[in-house]
């Protein structure tokens, strides 16, 4: 969304005007990334910024950029979208626990249909100025989840649109998940939100996809204001890294997991020939690896099913 349609839903303005607006907007957000080098642009940061260089003016906004940008929405400023990514799989447990019905109807593919708009705070789909500030206030006031909530509860909002709808028609329920209703109710919207966090928070799901979330992650360590009064952007620093140390690690693991897995299958292509000697290699590899990372194991229980995996192969207990 451009800086001219945002504008224009708060008061008209000049082409010079506007043209001015567009070098503020870079300022600042260049202003932030040179500060803070290790955060990362991504697409959609802009429509962020604009909200706050238009309520706060060039003069303010970029120190309240930084905060947000270390503080609240770290997930996507990272050098993968993956955090942001394990952030949108929330919506499978919520929409599961809010509507058995209407999350087994659903297209059980990624959601990424939720992506502009969870990770741009909705900036980037709404153009109301009245509505995208209201938005703001809301989400800043409240846990740094509050826009993944609002988008289950968009959702569930559109129950019986979506069961209209044959379930082997995921084209179309894919393309009517991403859209927003026209118009759009904030109020409404914002009242559905609170009620389906007070009734399903995010730990109350007993989910692996609350569970894989870092520590580290935004929605777990500068979650509320009351933890973020206490933040300087110093420690947004240090969990950002921390994250990347996080991030890194996942990554290994899941390398290590296709590794096992081709193996598994080399090992039954050539099993009669090197059946014994590959088993031997593997036990050992897998062994050794363990016993120079054992204490990945008890912070990732992935290793638990590599375990498992070599325990049936052997055919031993699971």
């Amino acid at each position: 969304m451009g800086s001219s349609s945002r504008a224009q839903g708060r008061a008209p303005e000049s082409e010079k005007q506007l043209d001015r607006r567009k070098q503020q907007l870079s300022q600042v957000i260049l202003h932030v990334l040179r500060r803070h080098p290790t955060l990362c642009y991504f697409q959609g940061y802009h429509d962020i910024v604009q909200v706050f260089l238009l309520v706060l003016g060039p003069e303010d906004a970029s120190a309240a950029v930084a905060r947000l940008s270390l503080l609240r929405i770290r997930d996507f400023m990272l050098s993968s979208l993956d955090p942001a990514l394990a952030q949108l799989e929330l919506l499978r447990p919520i929409l599961r626990a809010a509507d058995p019905v209407l999350y087994d109807h659903l297209p059980k593919s990624q959601p990424s249909f939720a992506l502009a708009g969870t990770i741009t705070m909705f900036a980037h789909n709404i153009q109301d100025y009245k509505d995208i500030t209201r938005l703001f206030d809301f989400f800043l006031a409240r846990h740094a989840v509050m826009p993944i909530y609002l988008f289950a509860a968009v959702v569930l909002s559109k129950r019986e649109e979506l069961l209209e709808f044959d379930k082997e028609d995921e084209d179309i329920l894919y393309v009517m998940l991403g859209k927003l209703p026209e118009p759009f109710d904030v109020e409404f919207h914002i009242a559905r939100t609170v009620e389906l966090y007070e009734r399903l928070p995010p730990a109350s799901l007993n989910s692996w996809e609350w569970w894989r979330i870092s520590s580290s992650s935004v929605l777990k360590s500068s979650a509320t204001n009351a933890s973020l009064r206490h933040l300087t952007l110093e420690d947004g620093e240090t969990f950002f890294l921390q994250q990347e140390q996080d991030l890194r690690r996942e990554q290994a693991l899941r390398r290590a997991a296709k590794t096992i897995q081709y193996i598994k299958l080399r090992i039954w292509y050539h099993r009669r020939r090197y059946g014994a000697v590959g088993l031997a290699i593997v036990v050992g590899t897998f062994a050794l690896w363990l016993g120079r990372n054992g204490e990945l194991s008890t912070r990732y229980p992935l290793l638990g099913p590599i375990g498992d995996y070599l325990m049936r192969f052997l055919g031993g207990p699971a």
